[in-house]
């Protein structure tokens, strides 16, 4: 059997069933940029020499690609030993590429009232401020119903992806996404006013490239300095905790599965903000 023909198996038979769409999907991508050498090799002749090449070569200009596709491996040819199609796991002597992740830039008191003047202006502005008010992710605001908002507050329960070139709602991430944030009386108003424009139910029906070109848009006109949407849901957090949000209460405002991912993620963060209870409060009036 080739390494073609076991993942391919491997997928369809212990991950497809089980697993998220966007995990398969990351697994697929990881499988698909292995070398044919590899691809088109008996299981029995793959040497650990082989993989370490392999994901040496992609980490040269993708790293955080070739941590993905050292964590594939791992999987797959772990579960290769146990249906005993190999004696010993290659990978087990094969060594994590390093990546180091950039620190997410954010926007300040002062920058934010400029983004939000611009990002008012389009037509994904209830979008834009649910990301840069609440912290929601871009595909959670995406995932947004009219239904979802109940009494002054809003229920996270799905979000909105493309797939496998599928556009669709789908399950949150983790239980500890499913969350109920309560809506600032400015928020509410500025949602009050935004007509219910189409027939889905969606508070704005948009893709998440549109979205992105929005965002992008705005941020040029605002002259600011490049900030991604994700940068948004940081700016918000990092404001929080700048201004003494303990991080339990950030945790369950964001979403994050543990207390260690919010501490880990915004520990850093808190050096550099330059805020106080005042510019928050100021900031809050005039984003929500």
């Amino acid at each position: 059997m080739t390494m073609r023909e076991y993942t391919d198996l491997w997928l369809q038979t212990y991950e497809i069933p089980f697993r998220k769409p966007s995990t398969v999907a990351c697994y697929k991508r990881a499988i698909a940029s292995l070398p044919e050498s590899i691809l088109s090799a008996e299981m029995a002749e793959i040497e650990s020499l082989h993989l370490q090449c392999a994901i040496n070569t992609q980490a040269m200009s993708y790293p955080r690609a070739a941590q993905l596709t050292y964590a594939t491996l791992h999987v797959s040819m772990a579960r290769a030993v146990q249906l005993h199609l190999l004696v010993n796991n290659p990978m087990d002597n094969c060594e994590k590429p390093h990546h180091e992740a950039q620190r997410t830039r954010i926007l300040h008191q002062q920058q934010l009232q400029e983004y939000q003047a611009e990002a008012r202006k389009s037509d994904c502005w209830p979008l834009l401020m649910l990301i840069a008010a609440l912290g929601l992710r871009r595909s959670e605001a995406l995932g947004v119903c009219w239904s979802d908002i109940t009494d002054g507050v809003l229920h996270v329960q799905h979000q909105r992806l493309r797939t496998n070139g599928k556009y669709e709602l789908t399950a949150l991430k983790s239980k500890t996404s499913d969350r109920y944030l309560k809506l600032a009386p400015p928020l509410q108003d500025e949602l009050n006013k935004w007509p219910m424009r189409t027939m889905t139910g969606y508070i704005a029906d948009v893709t998440p490239e549109h979205l992105t070109r929005v965002h992008n848009k705005a941020i040029r006109n605002a002259e600011l300095p490049h900030v991604t949407l994700h940068g948004l849901r940081h700016s918000m957090a990092t404001a929080l905790v700048a201004t003494g949000t303990p991080i339990k209460i950030l945790q369950a405002i964001l979403g994050h599965s543990t207390y260690k991912v919010t501490a880990d993620l915004y520990a850093n963060h808190v050096q550099d903000a330059q805020y106080t209870a005042e510019d928050l409060e100021r900031m809050c009036r005039l984003i929500l």
